[in-house]
Formats: C-alpha cells, structure tokens, sequence
C-alpha cells in the first residue's frame, strides 16, 4: 500500500506540474497603464489582511460555515503529516500525537459537517457538481481515517488506499485549487497593488 501511495503521489505532483505549465502558457499579461502602487504590498496584503474573516462579506455572514472550513483545511494538512510519518515509519512524540488527534477530529467534523450543509441546502445542491461532493467526501473520509489510525494502526491498509484514491483524483477535480490557490492569490495581490487599491486606501 505504500508504494501505491508513493505513486498516487507521483502522478498528482506531475499532473498538477502539467496543469500548471499549461496556464503558464499563455505568457505574461502586459499592462501598460502607469502603476500607481506597489505589488508587492498588493501581495503580501493578498496572503494577509484580505484573508482574515471581516475582510470578507460572504465570510463574516457566515461565520460558522468559516470556522469548519479552516479546521477541515488544518485537519487535510494534519492528515498529509501522518501519512508522512507513516510512510516513513516515524514515530511521533505524545504531545504532536495529542495535537494530530484534535486536528483531525476538528477537522472531519468540518469536513462532513459541509458536507451535510451541501447536501441538506437546497440553494447549495443547485449550486453544487459531482465534484463538489467527492471532493470533500474523499478528503473527509482521508482525515476521519488518518484519526483512526493514530488509535489502530491495523487501519494503515484502508487508509492508504483512500489516501491513493484521494491523490489520483487530486488534479482532476475541485481540490486541485492546493496549487492554483497560491498562484491566483499572488496575481490578484500583484494586480490590485499595482493599481493601488491593495492595500486598500483609508
């Protein structure tokens, strides 16, 4: 299972490179106004500032929809960090053991808990794909598994396999957005910080 793994991998991080390179493909934007601000604050208020949630309307209207979102994205990058040490046969110190453990528990709440939202919702079903949904089933499912085996290893087998699918489906759907997540954050702070309007004026 973990040379599954280890080439589930190997095909998300080469087809997540090809999808990168064909968006790299249409060569640089040119613009040709006069800047009237600095990308690089547009940039690093992009990452910062822009993130946290009374800078966004849809965010601060939802709140609680944020916070599982947050600790379903920390519990996916707590879950990746155990498959690490479990592939590796590291062994993990109690306390980090401890803070894995509530990761991913605050995470598969989140996860599944956005999941019934989805499903539940009916604005949010006729907004919704397939993808949507095996998207967050699979991560949620990978999470919920990399808990259990902090308690059974003898779950190493079924988890692994759910990792591996999770991992060839990575650049075909939704969650893909791990790597195009950062690169469209940087043009957009780039872009408005070079007009001037990130950082907003006061």
């Amino acid at each position: 299972m973990k040379l599954l793994v280890l080439l589930s991998g190997v095909w998300a991080v080469l087809a997540l490179a090809r999808l990168y390179l064909n968006v790299k493909g249409y060569g640089k934007r040119i613009l040709y106004s006069k800047a009237a601000g600095d990308p690089g604050k547009g940039v690093a208020y992009a990452f910062t500032k822009a993130m946290v949630p009374w800078a966004k309307e849809s965010v601060r209207m939802n709140m609680l929809s944020y916070a599982l979102g947050m600790s379903f994205h920390a519990g996916v990058f707590t879950a990746f960090g155990l498959l690490l040490a479990a592939l590796a046969d590291l062994g993990i110190p109690a306390p980090l053991l401890l803070l894995a453990r509530l990761l991913t528990l605050a995470g598969a709440i989140g996860g599944f808990s956005l999941l019934g939202k989805r499903a539940v919702k009916a604005e949010l079903r006729g907004l919704s794909c397939p993808d949507d949904f095996i998207s967050n089933l699979l991560c949620s499912l990978f999470i919920a598994l990399a808990l259990g085996w902090t308690f059974d290893p003898s779950l190493a087998g079924i988890w692994m396999g759910e990792a591996s699918l999770l991992l060839l489906y990575l650049p075909l759907g939704k969650i893909r957005h791990c790597c195009f997540f950062f690169t469209t954050r940087y043009h957009l702070g780039a872009f408005f910080g070079r007009r001037g309007t990130f950082p907003p004026q006061a």
